[in-house]
C-alpha cells in the first residue's frame, strides 16, 4: 500500500470509528462529518475506501434524520 493510500486508510478508520460512538442524542455538527467524508471521497483512489466512505456517509444520514447511525 501506498503512503497516501496508508493515510486513507487511517482516516477512514477514525470516521468509522467516530461514527460508531455518535448518537442521535449528540450533538454533533452533521454538516462538518459530512464535508469530511466528502473530502476524503474526492481524494480515494482505492474502490474498497470508496466503499466504506458510503457506508459513513448513510450513517452519518441516518443521524441527520434522527434514527441511530446502525439502524437499517
Amino acid at each position: 500500500m501506498n503512503p497516501m493510500d496508508q493515510i486513507m486508510e487511517r482516516e477512514i478508520a477514525h470516521l468509522e470509528q467516530i461514527v460508531r460512538m455518535l448518537t442521535v442524542a449528540d450533538r454533533v455538527d452533521i454538516k462538518y462529518w459530512e464535508r469530511r467524508v466528502e473530502a476524503l471521497k474526492a481524494r480515494a483512489s482505492v474502490p474498497m475506501h470508496l466503499t466504506r466512505l458510503e457506508h459513513i456517509a448513510v450513517q452519518i444520514n441516518r443521524l441527520r434524520i434522527g434514527a441511530s447511525p446502525d439502524a437499517g
